[in-house]
């Protein structure tokens, strides 16, 4: 499995997946250079896999014989059917998607997505956390242009079409990271022939970040979501007693 990727996989988690996001944006800051991210919105990925090109990729990774049909056969003759009021539709077969709550799901769908980060090179990066895809460049400062970040960015939305994968970019994010009190570019990015706007900041696997690194935000709506945990410990401490007031906020807190 590639090392970019974070989602299920032994030992490592979204903290992980932060931080090495957080890291190359620092990097860039150490080369005197911007970071721009780009925060990719696939729509409903793992319901996109084509059956036969994940097939292909995993006789491609080395599974092969009696493996390989175990899998097809898994995949195989899968009916979708549609249920109203007890009236059952006849049914199709599906030829797309891995099935949700299983244990392969979620393998299947990094197998699928695992060829992604070889794509992406020179002072590009990527953190993937199963679906959830994003993109870091280096761009000079105050340059008029992101030629090399567009000329990246078209790749990686050939590699999307050829996947069957649906890159949305009405919900995709852009932010360029600066130090702050420093002049940056103005440059346009593009996905998908829409130009992106550059927003100050984004949640990215429950962590609010904003363009300076300054937290301010991610501070903010932390407060917001622990003050309402509060209140309803606050009120069910009306109703209950002191240890189960007790328990009910340690499990709001970590939640939050």
């Amino acid at each position: 499995m590639s090392n970019k990727q974070f989602g299920f996989t032994r030992g490592r988690s979204t903290i992980d997946a932060g931080v090495e996001l957080v890291q190359h944006v620092f990097g860039a800051w150490e080369d005197l250079r911007d970071a721009i991210s780009i925060f990719c919105d696939l729509s409903q990925a793992f319901d996109c896999v084509y059956h036969e090109t994940l097939i292909e990729k995993l006789r491609h990774y080395g599974v092969t014989g009696r493996a390989l049909d175990l899998l097809k056969s898994y995949l195989s003759n899968r009916v979708q059917r549609v249920d109203v009021n007890g009236i059952k539709s006849s049914g199709s077969i599906v030829h797309m998607g891995v099935p949700r709550g299983s244990i392969l799901g979620p393998f299947l769908f990094l197998v699928y997505i695992n060829d992604l980060p070889s794509i992406v090179k020179d002072v590009h990066e990527i953190v993937l956390f199963a679906d959830d895809t994003t993109l870091l460049f280096k761009a000079k400062k105050q340059q008029p242009t992101y030629d090399d970040v567009n000329n990246a960015i078209s790749k990686v939305e050939k590699w999307f079409t050829a996947n069957n994968l649906i890159l949305n970019e009405m919900n995709t994010k852009c932010i360029k990271f600066s130090l702050p009190n420093v002049r940056h570019g103005s440059g346009t990015i593009s996905v998908r022939n829409k130009e992106l706007e550059f927003v100050n900041s984004t949640v990215f696997l429950g962590i609010t970040l904003d363009d300076r690194l300054q937290w301010g935000p991610h501070i903010s709506e932390l407060a917001k979501r622990l003050s309402s945990a509060a209140y309803a410990v606050k009120k069910m401490r009306n109703l209950s007693d002191v240890e189960t007031a007790r328990y009910w906020f340690i499990l709001a807190v970590s939640i939050v």
